[in-house]
């Protein structure tokens, strides 16, 4: 199987949780339709204006799985931020949660024709819009670390990257680790209707977490050049 592999950084980032009103918090980890959009940004491939998430649909039947890993350890702030256009004609102040100085790594696989165009793109320090981590404030640097042959295993595992839970994943909680959970929007349709949540665990000081069970809905993957051992979805 072939893996692609870059990083993304930004300055901050922002993504936002649905169930906050009137300040905004953000998950710390991109959720993997925001890694969509990630792509969808690199390779051009339009979200069909607002409210609309044709993205999703076009990368589904290109075969798309992504992975994520967390590379600097997770750290946030609050500031505001001026929005303007409310109802009133005028502007106020909300207080957006933002991750600092934050560093993913993307994992991505899919059919020959996705993984071709994808690899033209981020060999030549290309993308057709500008990308940003959750908010366009927030433009993102993009590091492309190489195309790789990933190895499927089932055993017991430490994991490189986050862990998707779903309903049947488990791991192992041992001294030394900070482990946190977040619930992520996996899949949507075109409507930007949720169809799929899972529950996510990540280690917020980029340690390896011990997986014990990884769910049906998921796949793992050892990277042998890069020697890490990721969970794709």
């Amino acid at each position: 199987m072939k893996v692609l592999v870059f990083d993304v950084s930004s300055d901050y980032a922002h993504f936002r949780k649905p169930y906050t009103t009137t300040s905004s918090l953000t998950y710390s980890v991109p959720p993997r339709t925001a890694v969509i959009g990630l792509l969808g940004n690199i390779l051009g491939i339009q979200s069909g204006g607002f409210g609309r998430s044709t993205q999703s649909g076009y990368f589904e039947k290109r075969k798309l799985g992504t992975g994520i890993r967390i590379i600097y350890p997770i750290r946030k702030t609050t500031f505001n931020l001026k929005y303007l256009h409310t109802k009133n004609g005028g502007s106020i102040l909300v207080p957006v949660e933002c991750v600092v100085s934050p560093k993913y790594r993307i994992y991505v696989t899919g059919n020959d024709k996705l993984l071709s165009d994808l690899k033209s793109k981020l060999e030549n320090h290309e993308t057709f819009f500008t990308p940003y981590l959750g908010i366009s404030e927030f433009i993102a640097s993009i590091n492309y670390i190489g195309e790789f042959e990933g190895e499927e295993v089932k055993s017991e595992v430490f994991l490189d990257s986050v862990a998707y839970m779903f309903d049947e994943g488990e791991v192992r909680f041992e001294n030394g680790l900070n482990l946190f959970r977040e619930t992520h929007a996996i899949t949507m349709n075109d409507d930007r209707m949720v169809q799929q949540y899972s529950e996510v665990v990540y280690e917020k000081n980029c340690k390896k977490i011990p997986l014990l069970k990884n769910a049906e809905q998921s796949m793992l993957i050892k990277v042998k050049e890069l020697n890490e051992v990721i969970m794709l979805v």
